[in-house]
């Protein structure tokens, strides 16, 4: 019974300073969300600054999960290179050391007032106000946690199994490495980790030893957020999550090497144990943001052989369009056209890999199709915002109409990406649950696509020549796309009868269909709108 009251008073504890820990960070989050994307979109590319402001974000939210979590997004939609996502990662190794030294500070008995406050102004504050209570209230909680802990682990001071153990960590630190290492990844959070260890050291129940096996441990076990984020990723976003696990376990091979010397240095820090284990997981971490800082193009090099491939390049943002030329409504719109033909290449180019994606079960290319679809969306926003910049302007009535005409065509080239999307999901479905099409279905399928790219090349191509028999040969062909449709549905329901084709494949099939005769659709809309000059 002992044993079972000393651990839920720990894990109570435990709970308590995660919660605290997760209130606070979604606090500061709601605050600076925005700041924080914008901030970390527009990295310089120098990997020192980059670290700079990894540390100063993870500072603030106290959270590198949440970091890298927002890193791994920006790579997976081509807003950062991996150098930036690296250098930014090495600095919030060093903000999410922050948690541990303001835990060490003796102010836990203030948890009660602080609580209270924030309770006070998230429910009676407004708007900012709120989120300022909660990540108040959310510190209150992290020290109540560390009270809670501290009570629990109490009693330890009595069982001698639990000092050997601990004897264990110090005298043979590898083995706290891999309790800590377990613990962490189990629980997602090195600040959780370091507040039980400094909870620990509190009451005397750890010497400094076997904290800093333990600390070493826990730099390991919150890489596991990372990994977890990575998967399904990107090839960068990989390399980002396994970088940060490579410099933590060379970092802990090192100072591993010079262990016994480290804590005589990290004792002479402070006179006070909980303050000592704090500035332990700092200065490891410093160590190791410089040495990456020092050896970031080998780091880099490293998980590049480790994993290899190549990454797609995404150029975003416009190339062509300026605002600084609207007063000169001509220009503006001949630009905005050579824009709105970049981004018909793109929506071209994925719509072809989508044939193969499906055809071939390439998972590669279903990434490269969801990036670039991201891309085409954002050049959607970007040029429909311009041409309504120029609508507004002093335009004659043929330049009203050509602005028009390309408002709509930027909306159908993405609801081709769009259904392009949907291609590269059908595709993973189609992996995912081992659906395979009969050669008739696959030969049909085949054919639709071609039919489609035929269609939206000519369609773009009209938009380039302005030529109104091109987009009369894209009525056509959809025409025929619109036959083939009601064809091979009524084939394919004979396949089912006769057995030649599997159930499940079915409604995958038709969905596909579905969705290249809406492609079709949108080509149509491209070239009729070339035809009517509207």
């Amino acid at each position: 019974m002992k044993i079972l009251n000393i651990v839920f008073g720990i894990l109570g504890g435990l709970g308590v300073f995660l919660y605290g820990l997760f209130i606070l960070s979604f606090g500061f989050k709601k605050i600076y969300s925005k700041q924080i994307k914008k901030i970390l979109e527009n990295l310089t590319k120098k990997p020192v600054a980059g670290a700079f402001t990894g540390f100063l974000v993870t500072s603030i939210v106290q959270s590198s999960s949440l970091v890298m979590v927002t890193l791994i997004g920006l790579l997976n939609a081509g807003f950062l290179g991996l150098k930036e996502a690296i250098s930014v990662m090495l600095g919030a190794e060093i903000g999410t050391t922050i948690t541990a030294q303001i835990v060490a500070f003796k102010i836990g008995v203030w948890w009660a007032p602080i609580t209270f406050l924030g309770a006070i102004l998230y429910l009676f504050g407004k708007e900012k106000t709120k989120y300022i209570g909660q990540v108040i209230f959310g510190f209150g909680l992290v020290f109540l946690g560390m009270i809670l802990m501290s009570q629990g682990a109490k009693p330890l001071k009595e069982s001698q199994f639990w000092l050997d153990t601990l004897a264990k960590f110090g005298k043979n630190p590898i083995l706290g490495v891999v309790a800590a290492s377990i613990f962490t990844a189990i629980i997602q959070s090195s600040s959780a980790t370091m507040g039980l260890i400094i909870a620990l050291g509190s009451e005397n129940l750890i010497n400094l030893p076997s904290a800093i096996s333990l600390m070493l441990g826990a730099n390991i076990g919150t890489c596991i957020t990372g990994a977890i984020a990575s998967i399904r990723s990107s090839l960068n976003s990989k390399r980002l999550a396994f970088s940060q696990l490579t410099l933590n376990i060379l970092g802990t091979l090192l100072f591993l090497g010079f262990f016994n010397q480290y804590v005589i240095f990290v004792s002479k820090t402070s006179s006070f144990l909980p303050r000592q284990i704090a500035n332990s997981h700092t200065i490891f971490n410093i160590i190791c943001t410089i040495l990456g800082l020092f050896l970031l193009k080998y780091l880099i090099k490293l998980v590049k052989t480790l994993l290899p491939g190549k990454e797609i390049e995404i150029e975003r943002g416009a190339k062509f369009i300026d605002e600084k030329i609207l007063h000169v409504p001509s220009i503006a719109i001949y630009q905005a056209e050579k824009e709105i033909l970049r981004m018909g290449e793109i929506a071209k180019e994925i719509l072809t890999k989508s044939k193969e994606a499906i055809l071939k079960e390439k998972l590669d290319l279903v990434e490269e199709i969801k990036l670039k679809e991201n891309m085409i969306d954002e050049l959607h926003h970007i040029i429909d915002n311009y041409l309504t910049k120029i609508s507004a302007l002093d335009l004659s009535e043929k330049e009203a109409e050509k602005v028009t005409l390309f408002l709509h065509t930027v909306s159908d080239i993405e609801r081709v990406g769009d259904h392009c999307d949907n291609f590269a999901e059908f595709t993973e479905m189609k992996i995912k649950n081992k659906i395979e099409f009969s050669k008739i279905a696959q030969k049909e399928i085949e054919e639709m696509f071609e039919k489609c790219i035929s269609a939206f090349s000519l369609a773009i191509e009209t938009i380039k020549k302005d030529d109104k028999n091109l987009a009369k040969k894209v009525l056509e062909i959809e025409e025929e796309i619109n036959n083939l449709e009601r064809k091979f549905q009524k084939t394919h329901y004979q396949r089912l009868k006769e057995g030649i084709c599997k159930p499940e494949a079915g409604p995958l099939y038709l969905e596909i269909l579905a969705n290249l005769e809406r492609v079709g659709d949108h080509s149509e809309n491209i070239a009729s709108g070339i035809i009517m000059g509207v």
